[in-house]
């Protein structure tokens, strides 16, 4: 189990920096309803990492015959791949104005508990880091550890995805309302850079898994 977690500890690391759901998260906690409607959000998120880590369970991650680990790397280097042509496709792109943002995030201003699950499922859908979630459960696929451990897995990976709601809320109950004025820093200073985040995100992670899964297929 523990050569497992190892393995996993880039796809972890990967779903607790999620750009996408902090800076939704921290916009929910400046509404009339902040934790209900970040709470709400981030149930919305978990929902997509859910399904998949569910799906990815009864197609047979919980036994280890299912997938070969040939398969499992294969799919880490997808997404490397994958990430590294977002990064670079990104990179030519104009810059978005500071004072624009996108739809989604503009909706989380107004938005209520309801409508803020109803973003929060369509922003895990749209996540890149929804890869990241599949190619944890393929690592999980090929990892001899029987049903028990898989499923032990699986929810590391979904506790690693939670943080991204739980510290932003976590941070604001305890504080109230002395942390909005932090709360409000740390959203003007994702805005702004969002753009390299991003970009971070997808050559850091993109880099990582692409030499990952060229050294284990070879």
């Amino acid at each position: 189990m523990g050569e497992l977690f190892a393995e996993l500890l880039p796809e972890m690391i990967g779903l607790i920096l999620t750009p996408g759901a902090v800076l939704g998260c921290i916009l929910l906690l400046r509404t009339p309803r902040p934790v209900p409607s970040a709470a709400a959000f981030g149930a919305g998120f978990l929902l997509v990492y859910l399904f998949i880590a569910i799906s990815a369970l009864l197609g047979g991650a919980s036994d280890p015959d299912a997938t070969a680990p040939e398969v499992s790397h294969g799919a880490g280097l997808v997404v490397g791949v994958l990430f590294l042509i977002a990064g670079t496709w990104l990179s030519t792109r104009p810059r978005r104005p500071l004072q624009e943002r996108p739809k989604l995030l503009r909706e989380l201003d107004i938005a209520g508990p309801r409508r803020a699950f109803v973003i929060g499922i369509a922003l895990g859908v749209l996540n890149p880091n929804l890869f990241i979630m599949m190619s944890g459960m393929s690592i999980i696929a090929s990892s001899p550890v029987g049903t028990a451990g898989a499923l032990l897995a699986a929810l590391l990976l979904l506790l690693s995805a939670s943080l991204d709601f739980a510290i932003p809320i976590g941070s604001f109950l305890v504080l109230g309302n002395r942390a909005r004025t932090a709360l409000a820093t740390a959203e003007n200073w994702m805005l702004r850079h969002s753009r390299t985040l991003t970009l971070a995100m997808f050559y850091v992670f993109g880099a990582l898994f692409t030499i990952r899964g060229i050294t284990n297929l070879t």
